[in-house]
């Protein structure tokens, strides 16, 4: 999904998914508009506060979420819910403490609040690697993650990914593993090729 850059002087618009490049991640919130006093505010995950625990979902004030760093606004063709529901839907969330880095980090977060569905591109990525390294290692992931989805989504769509769980194990440990192993050196090349391609490609709409 492309993204434009927000000008020192620029204020984004309420319902904006807004991202900063920090090292080796990208961090995510949602902007909310300004609150009686004037503050632009953002919701988002807090950073770790506990070892590897995420904090809570909770507002900062653009200043803060920005960090001395550019902020980008990433764009969406056609959201499904309008500017103002995006907001309530993630104030609805607020204090929640169900931070999960690979099913409901603050990507996560934000593309749920306006598109309705979990997705991260960050997440993808890291699944199109270890599934060029080996289409196993990426259905493991993707079970790892339909089985810890977070509390907001509805038991019984937990309870469809995980019965799919077998079945995208024996299929990408069994037959495209075989596949790769008989299509030798150069297979396996155009199947790297193939997959970095088709999540570009993905990462642009």
């Amino acid at each position: 999904m492309a993204s434009h850059k927000l000008s020192a002087d620029e204020r984004p618009m309420p319902g904006d998914h807004l991202w900063v490049r920090k090292q080796g991640y990208t961090h995510h919130g949602l902007y909310l508009g300004e609150n009686d006093a004037g503050e632009p505010l953002v919701a988002h995950y807090a950073g770790w506060i506990d070892g590897l625990r995420g904090g809570p979902l909770e507002l900062t004030d653009l200043d803060n979420f920005r960090s001395e760093r550019t902020v980008h606004v990433r764009h969406y063709r056609h959201r499904v819910f309008s500017r103002e529901d995006s907001v309530l839907r993630v104030l609805s969330r607020l204090g929640e403490d169900d931070y999960d880095v690979h099913t409901n980090n603050c990507e996560h977060l934000c593309h749920w609040a306006i598109m309705g569905d979990q997705r991260s591109q960050q997440v993808e990525w890291v699944d199109t690697v270890l599934g060029a390294i080996h289409p196993g290692l990426e259905a493991a992931s993707r079970s790892l993650s339909a089985a810890r989805q977070p509390g907001h989504l509805r038991a019984q769509r937990r309870r469809k990914a995980l019965n799919n769980i077998a079945r995208d194990l024996a299929i990408d440990w069994g037959v495209k593993s075989a596949a790769r192993w008989v299509a030798g050196p150069v297979g396996m090349v155009a199947y790297v090729g193939y997959r970095v391609s088709r999540q570009w490609l993905k990462s642009k709409r």
